[in-house]
């Protein structure tokens, strides 16, 4: 089963494009694990106690992690740093639209998923 390891704005594009994430991933890889680093959840809470568009994408982010059961996964490092370890441990892709964090992942020869258009995710393996 392959394994997909959540990054902060994978987890607003519900709120913020409107996609189904979970639904994408299904037609793009079949059924997978999807993991959400101890990181991620630490710059969600951050972020859902701002005003505005983004506190509200990270509270509704925050509820989907809870209402779907998403593993979590703990790690000792921040940010993208965070994200890096959980995704290489477990041998995962990487879910996110950060531009530095794709080219993280790329170097390590990890995969990316990312938004392509309006309501599609791509893969780009680096095998």
């Amino acid at each position: 089963m392959r394994v997909v390891v959540l990054d902060t704005n994978a987890l607003m594009m519900p709120y913020e494009f409107g996609i189904n994430f979970e639904k994408e991933l299904n037609r793009l890889l079949g059924v997978c694990r999807i993991i959400v680093p101890s990181a991620v959840i630490k710059e969600m809470e951050i972020l859902a106690e701002k005003e505005g568009s983004r506190g509200r994408a990270a509270q509704l982010g925050l509820n989907i992690v809870k209402k779907r059961g998403f593993r979590l996964m703990e790690t000792e490092k921040d940010g993208d740093d965070g994200v890096m370890d959980v995704a290489i441990k477990m041998d995962g892709a990487i879910l996110t639209n950060d531009k530095e964090l794709k080219k993280k992942a790329r170097n390590q020869g990890l995969a990316v998923i990312y938004l392509r258009g309006a309501n599609k995710l791509e893969i780009e393996e680096n095998l």
